[in-house]
């Protein structure tokens, strides 16, 4: 049994090594130029140790995202636990979540930069797009749903379309994601979080809706 229990730690181990390698091999060099031999070779290992846990690099990406949390998709579950009880609140939560997960997760980091900056959407990996298509527009529509509530409660006045103060809210976060992931250090991003969230909500709050301009 104590063989047997080895045994598994050991290819446990092996597994995350490989794991770990390839987050650091795809952020360095792309996903298109990295092959499973690289990945073997930085871990030190075979090609058939690599092809004994993966079968091929979509696999390994799959396993790759398995084991973290996406910066969106954990920020909306945790704002989906939380009810409605202070929309606004959890609106601004919601929007520093993803920020402070990139910085205290240094996997999350490397899997985002590589998802944002070092892959391209196509073949095997077209439905990575579609999954993060469908959490940004999971996201719209419940930032949507908070922006009516605060309005309601008496929060936010009702001038402003939710719709858009929700795409705006969106954009601030994905702006700063992609800040964050662009450099080695997210810190200066992640400062930067707070204030340009309070920003938008303060503008919200006390800003009036502007009129489109005639087209000339």
């Amino acid at each position: 049994m104590n063989t047997m229990r080895r045994t598994k730690e050991e290819a446990t181990a092996t597994r995350e090594l490989l794991l770990d390698c390839a987050e650091l091999a795809f952020v360095r060099h792309g996903v298109a130029r990295t092959t499973l031999q690289d990945i073997a070779n930085a871990a030190g290992l075979t090609r058939g140790a690599i092809y004994h846990h993966f079968t091929d690099k979509p696999a390994l990406i799959e396993a790759m995202l398995a084991r973290i949390d996406l910066p969106l998709e954990h920020a909306l579950t945790a704002m989906e636990a939380q009810g409605d009880t202070d929309p606004v609140a959890q609106l601004r939560q919601f929007a520093l979540e993803p920020l402070a997960l990139l910085q205290r997760d240094e996997h999350a980091r490397r899997v985002f930069t590589i998802l944002l900056h070092r892959m391209e959407f196509a073949g095997d990996t077209a439905q990575l797009l579609a999954r993060q298509q469908a959490t940004l527009a999971d996201c719209r529509g419940r930032c949507e749903r908070l922006f009516m509530a605060a309005q309601r409660a008496g929060q936010l006045p009702d001038g402003r379309p939710p719709r858009q103060a929700a795409l705006a809210l969106i954009a601030i976060i994905s702006g700063l994601l992609s800040l964050a992931t662009l450099d080695d250090d997210p810190g200066p991003a992640c400062l930067a979080a707070p204030a340009a969230v309070d920003a938008l909500l303060a503008g919200l709050r006390t800003g009036t809706p502007r009129t489109p301009a005639t087209p000339v």
